[in-house]
């Protein structure tokens, strides 16, 4: 029943958080907005109570917190060059700030799982999980989101880093490379993020993990069957 209730409070968190980022054009609350969204798909995977599902889960919040700082690093220098975080103000940014365009793209394509960026292999993992328990219904609904998370991105993207220069940002030059640094770093990481995935390496990270929160839902199981009805 918990797990069931895990499950329904992912996909919810899933698409609300997706569809309120779709409609927003303050640069920081978008990527909030896609916080819940994420937040999302690791509790389903959680949720499903797994081998499979928590590993997909534990993976995507690892990914997590590496495309999503990678994506706030990268607002963060847009909004310190140009003074505002409104994406309908920018534009053409993508001549002016190199280093910040590419790594904001590679961290937008990772959040929205595609290929071979370290998104798509915990969202991959995730969505064959609920096929693996026949909860075909769940796996969908979390292609549907990495769908309208691609479209929020392409938003961004379209009106942050590509089309003409707004006359306005004529001044703007890329930011200092310390502040550059730790962007490539972590776009680096949602490059190579899925090597975690190889056998030698996962046994290491993920198995520990997986089995500590398996036997703690086992446990559970245990003690609500022995609770009299």
């Amino acid at each position: 029943m918990i797990l069931q209730l895990l499950c329904i409070l992912g996909v919810v968190s899933m698409i609300i958080g997706v569809l309120l980022a779709l409609y927003q054009w303050d640069y920081k609350r978008l990527l909030a907005y896609h916080s819940i969204s994420q937040i999302g798909y690791i509790i389903l995977g959680i949720g499903l109570g797994t081998p499979l599902g928590i590993l997909g889960g534990l993976f995507h919040l690892i990914n997590h917190s590496i495309f999503k700082s990678l994506l706030f690093l990268t607002s963060g220098a847009v909004e310190y060059a140009t003074g505002t975080r409104d994406l309908r103000q920018m534009g053409g940014l993508k001549n002016k700030m190199p280093t910040t365009a590419t790594t904001s793209l590679i961290a937008s394509m990772s959040i929205a799982g595609v290929p071979p960026l370290n998104g798509f292999w915990s969202k991959l993992i995730i969505i064959l999980a609920c096929i693996q328990t026949g909860r075909y219904w769940l796996g969908f609904i979390a292609v549907i989101g990495s769908l309208l998370t691609l479209a929020s991105f392409l938003k961004v993207q379209k009106y942050a880093f590509f089309g003409p220069l707004n006359p306005k940002l004529e001044h703007v030059k890329e930011v200092p490379f310390s502040m550059r640094i730790s962007m490539i770093i972590l776009a680096i990481f949602c490059i190579l993020m899925g090597l975690l995935l190889l056998p030698q390496i996962k046994t290491i990270v993920f198995d520990p993990a997986v089995k500590v929160l398996m036997d703690g839902i086992d446990y559970g199981r245990i003690v609500f069957e022995s609770v009299p009805k």
